[in-house]
């Protein structure tokens, strides 16, 4: 959508303005649309209020306030959500609405596969992405690897609109940003989305992340069978007991313990493992 824009000495011309072809992973909602919050702060949940945040950390929570209004009464007329790009029809003092965008850098490849690999450490995090939840503090996560899900500095974002404000933003734009907050309030894969993956992508790469870590770290002598565990004899049973027990599956399935209770909880791995090979058998 590079090639919708226009002079303002062109704009009652209808014949120059340029069809606007919509990207396929586009996420679309029809207007117009008005925020939910009808006073005092849009975006009530983690990820809606984070969003926010963002920018007034940088400083522009000033002219990002004149956009309430707009966002407010119906002004911002469609709303599309793609890789890199948030693209919004906002009507304003003139008989056609304004063309508006928000371009935010999205994470390359190399990016994302960090990110993911710091995902598949954590069990917890994983486990609620395949539940279709979005952890509130998966934002550490990226951090860690020295990445963001939020513009953290104005080279994250560019905001551009076809009205005559040099505002940065000007209220049109600002409009736009407070109703993505909204729409994060509802779903905050939409985050991920804007950064470059859509929802469908990112659980299938956790997912494969997933059965690769077990093939990996677990295979028929330390995966335990719940299914008929007890009908069968001793020797097959002894084929499912975990033998790694100076690095125990189970507690990197669920992710690296709390610092205070880690060498407590891999003692009592080791103790029970080993009691249950000698009363196997298997050790004298």
């Amino acid at each position: 959508m590079s090639d919708w824009w226009y002079s303002d000495d062109d704009y009652y011309d209808e014949d120059t303005l340029p069809d606007n072809e919509s990207p396929s992973d586009v996420i679309k909602i029809d207007g117009p649309i008005r925020a939910f919050s009808r006073r005092g702060d849009i975006g009530q949940e983690w990820w809606g209020r984070q969003w926010v945040e963002a920018l007034e950390q940088m400083g522009l929570d000033a002219r990002l306030q004149r956009g309430k209004r707009y966002a407010r009464n119906g002004s911002v007329q469609m709303l599309e959500i793609s890789h890199g790009l948030v693209y919004a029809l906002v009507q304003g003092s003139r008989p056609r609405p304004y063309r508006t965008s928000l371009n935010l850098k999205q994470l390359s490849d190399e990016q994302w596969q960090q990110s993911l690999n710091a995902l598949s450490e954590q069990a917890i995090y994983m486990a609620k992405l395949l539940a279709g939840e979005m952890p509130g503090d998966i934002e550490g996560v990226f951090q860690n690897v020295g990445l963001s899900l939020f513009p953290r500095s104005q080279r994250d974002i560019d905001f551009v609109c076809s009205c005559p404000d040099w505002g940065d933003p000007c209220k049109h734009a600002a409009a736009v940003y407070y109703l993505v907050a909204e729409q994060l309030d509802n779903d905050p894969f939409i985050l991920f989305h804007i950064r470059g993956r859509k929802r469908d992508t990112l659980l299938r790469a956790l997912r494969q992340y997933n059965t690769e870590e077990i093939a990996n770290d677990a295979d028929e002598s330390c995966a335990l069978k719940a299914d008929g565990f007890w009908e069968v004899e001793s020797t097959a049973l002894v084929r499912q007991m975990p033998t790694k027990m100076d690095d125990p599956f189970a507690l990197r399935q669920l992710g690296k313990p709390p610092a205070p209770i880690e060498k407590e909880l891999q003692q009592l791995y080791r103790d029970i493992s080993t009691e249950a090979r000698r009363w196997l058998g298997l050790d004298p």
